[in-house]
């Protein structure tokens, strides 16, 4: 998987229509089994370091194919979702939260100092992608009442703070910098980015409606031939309504 997220983003491959084609498919397909795989992932071979073991818990296929796709509208209806399918969602915040906590220790001195077959900035970019999930995730979560077990423990939070704010000074000219200030903000309750983040929540929220100006309907919907993100009532004979001219290609 891995290598075809590595030739998904070679540039002048295919087009970004292309990509996201890809990635909403990735999404509507596979992301409730890749969620269940990341929050109880398959052991190892024996023999494994045990520095891999540790780290494979964070740094896995499923957490990097789980920040590729996380901007598609699956992803978000997935985390709204009540079904039984979606209640891995409902877990993913506290665990990364916790698998990050609990790696954090080991990654910093290696991200000074890259053990032996790591490339310089490898263990910069692993934390930077489950923080950055973790900021999708806490917009996606931001209107969750504040006793909700989706939220990530007061406790755990302090301690997350920490290394954010830490790898924030060090790396504040690189990504991993960027993303740990945001999700600080966050964490924090930062008011620029909680309205952002509201804001795009509601946005993401009409994917639960159908497409029709004027119609309410939240059911029966099938997904656009086309575009592969709005929704229209599916009629018994199996056909959408015809509304290709409201969309921009």
């Amino acid at each position: 998987m891995n290598h075809l997220l590595r030739k998904l983003r070679m540039p002048g491959r295919m087009t970004k229509g292309q990509q996201e084609f890809i990635y909403n498919k990735l999404a509507a397909l596979y992301l409730p089994a890749m969620v269940n795989r990341f929050l109880e992932p398959s052991p190892l071979p024996t023999g494994s370091p045990a520095d891999f073991v540790e780290d494979f818990k964070l740094n896995n296929v499923y957490i990097e194919v789980m920040g590729t796709i996380s901007h598609t509208p699956y992803f978000a209806k997935y985390l709204n979702s009540d079904l039984p399918a979606a209640q891995g969602g409902k877990q993913l915040m506290r665990v990364v939260a916790e698998r990050l906590v609990e790696v954090a220790p080991s990654w910093d001195p290696k991200m000074l100092n890259p053990p032996p077959g790591r490339a310089p900035g490898y263990f910069q970019m692993a934390a930077a992608t489950s923080i950055q999930l973790l900021s999708t995730l806490l917009a996606s979560f931001v209107e969750e009442p504040k006793d909700s077990p989706v939220h990530i423990p007061a406790e755990l939070k302090t301690r997350l703070l920490i290394w954010l704010k830490n790898w924030k000074r060090r790396h504040s000219t690189e990504f991993l910098g960027r993303v740990c200030e945001r999700t600080r903000s966050q964490l924090e309750g930062g008011k620029e980015v909680m309205t952002e983040a509201k804001f795009m929540r509601h946005m993401l929220l009409n994917l639960d409606n159908c497409g029709k100006p004027g119609c309410r309907s939240k059911s029966h919907l099938k997904v656009c031939s086309k575009c592969k993100t709005v929704r229209y009532v599916s009629f018994p004979n199996n056909t959408t309504f015809t509304l290709l001219n409201t969309h921009s290609f």
